[in-house]
């Protein structure tokens, strides 16, 4: 934690549809490390996808059926920083290990606002809980979303009791209003929420200002606001750390040239659209 913020540095998962979820074993540790020095709380990995579904991706793709491969990135490093992946209910997902078997500390539970069905949400949120996991639930799409629908999402995880809540601007159409009235009444309801604001307009930067102001448990990074599945980017990890009068040094430099090397190694197996 930063000055009251929580953090997930959401570098690899994003940068992941350019790589293909294929990144240097360097890369990884050195987004780990940097993480673990600066007081990020969480280093998200990817997904718990389907192989059979979506083949010859990199084993981020598939944090529960590649478990092994991708604990061993982390086997001699892994500290207080938890490890998160999402978990996207309205796409091909695999079994979920028990937590204590897995590397994976939180997961996020992705669903589309406008695609939302509480009740099987509900059995997902469950069923992650029970396995001993911190669950988080993440509204994409939700830009578009009336405040009296964002009501009653935090209305349905405060009475599910999960860790969070966070809303992402995946078309990049929040307003700050938009993002301060949603902050208040997910308080009032007594729920934490954060934010994960894409950079389409240029608008993240503003808005991250908005939300730290009206004081969000919760925000979203990447390094240089890379990724994205139509590489439309990020909030950057830069914009967050200079706000929270934390510099990033000499480390945050070897990363990013890191990652546009594994951007030009694994090019071929972008998802990219």
């Amino acid at each position: 934690m930063i000055k009251n913020i929580k953090i997930f540095d959401c570098t690899i998962r994003e940068v992941g549809y350019q790589t293909g979820w294929n990144f240097s074993r360097k890369t990884v540790q050195d987004i780990y490390k940097f993480a673990q020095g600066k007081g990020i709380d969480y280093v998200e990995l990817g997904f718990f996808h389907s192989m059979d579904a979506d083949v010859g991706r990199g084993c981020f793709r598939y944090c529960s059926e590649m478990n092994d491969e991708v604990a061993e990135y982390f086997r001699h490093i892994k500290n207080i920083t938890k490890l998160s992946a999402m978990r996207d209910i309205q796409r091909p997902i695999s079994k979920l290990l028990p937590q204590k078997e897995s590397v994976i500390d939180t997961i996020r539970i992705l669903t589309r606002s406008h695609e939302t069905d509480l009740d099987i949400l509900d059995k997902y949120a469950t069923e992650a809980m029970e396995l001993g996991y911190e669950v988080f639930i993440n509204f994409t799409s939700a830009g578009y979303n009336s405040i009296e629908k964002n009501i009653k999402f935090a209305e349905f995880a405060k009475q599910k009791g999960v860790k969070a809540i966070e809303f992402a601007d995946t078309e990049s159409v929040m307003t700050k209003e938009y993002v301060v009235n949603t902050i208040r009444e997910c308080h009032k309801i007594g729920i934490e929420m954060g934010v994960h604001l894409h950079d389409k307009n240029g608008t993240a930067d503003m808005l991250a200002d908005a939300a730290i102001e009206e004081k969000a448990d919760y925000m979203d990074v990447t390094h240089l606001g890379l990724g994205g599945k139509w590489r439309d980017g990020n909030l950057t990890m830069e914009y967050l750390l200079r706000k929270l009068d934390v510099t990033a040094g000499y480390e945050a430099t070897v990363i990013k040239n890191e990652i546009i090397e594994d951007l030009i190694i694994f090019k071929d197996k972008s998802v990219a659209e």
